[in-house]
């Protein structure tokens, strides 16, 4: 299977850019969005369907598609904006596409990198527009670091038992929007604020090698593991697992023509599992 991976394409913030199309579009069987594709994720949804509609997309929210609005809202609305069409949206579930199962969820972070999660809430909260423009509960209430915690934990909880499950000759992916692996892989990126480097990133490569059974199974790592958020590009083996990112970022911006945040970033990046 081949599988076109992108991430963080901010098209709000973007001008005089789109997705490959036509010939300049890679061959590809299943194209992964790993979230912060535009605010409002019933609106990224349509900006996938016009654009690809002979391949399956699988595409997890980032923290952006909640920006200005409520975040189960927006998820409620992605969905059914999906809702029979080639475009699977998930947080906390899984679609199986041949032999393939992936494995979506935001996941947040457990802001522990730095080993005082409560000063990375705190810096968090005072620092990020996650936590200003965001809501929870119908618009009530502002989305907080606790909350994302809480996220964290039950997507970290979902991603487990996956790993656990029986697949035989199958594969797993894994795709989230928030980084599993603790430090980056050079020194450009969006997370380049040591303070709040817990807020963008966790450290679960615990979950890249095999697990004795523990009395609640096995667990065997996923095959391949796409992330976003930090606007970097990585793509490494972790124990039994292949962890990639391909994070396009803010820009280019018009009249300019500047590049995008991530000089790395290649729009037709494909890899085959």
């Amino acid at each position: 299977m081949l599988v076109w991976i992108l991430s963080d394409l901010h098209v709000e913030l973007t001008r005089g850019w789109d997705l490959p199309s036509g010939d300049a579009r890679p061959r590809f069987d299943v194209l992964v969005v790993a979230g912060d594709l535009i605010p409002r994720a019933e609106r990224g949804v349509k900006w996938l369907r016009v654009r690809v509609t002979d391949r399956p997309v699988v595409y997890v929210m980032g923290n952006h598609e909640a920006y200005g609005t409520d975040i189960q809202r927006t998820l409620e609305k992605a969905k059914a904006a999906a809702a029979g069409t080639n475009v699977h949206v998930l947080e906390n579930e899984t679609v199986r596409i041949d032999n393939v199962t992936f494995a979506g969820a935001t996941l947040w972070t457990d802001f522990a990198i730095k080993g005082d999660a409560h000063r990375a809430m705190m810096i968090a909260a005072d620092r990020m527009n996650d936590y200003k423009k965001i809501r929870i509960a119908a618009y009530r209430q502002h989305f907080l670091p606790h909350h994302a915690l809480t996220r964290h934990l039950k997507s970290r909880a979902f991603l487990k038992a996956e790993m656990r499950k029986p697949r035989g000759d199958g594969k797993l992916v894994v795709v989230t929007h928030h980084a599993p692996v603790p430090e980056m892989s050079h020194g450009a990126g969006s997370d380049n604020d040591p303070g709040l480097q817990p807020a963008y990133r966790s450290d679960l490569t615990s979950l890249m090698s095999a697990v004795p059974d523990d009395g609640c199974g096995a667990l065997r790592p996923p095959d391949l593991w796409i992330y976003g958020h930090t606007h970097e590009s990585l793509d490494v083996v972790i124990g039994a697992t292949r962890v990639v990112s391909n994070a396009k970022g803010y820009g280019p911006w018009l009249p300019q023509q500047g590049a995008w945040d991530n000089p790395r970033f290649d729009p037709n990046f494909v890899i085959e599992i």
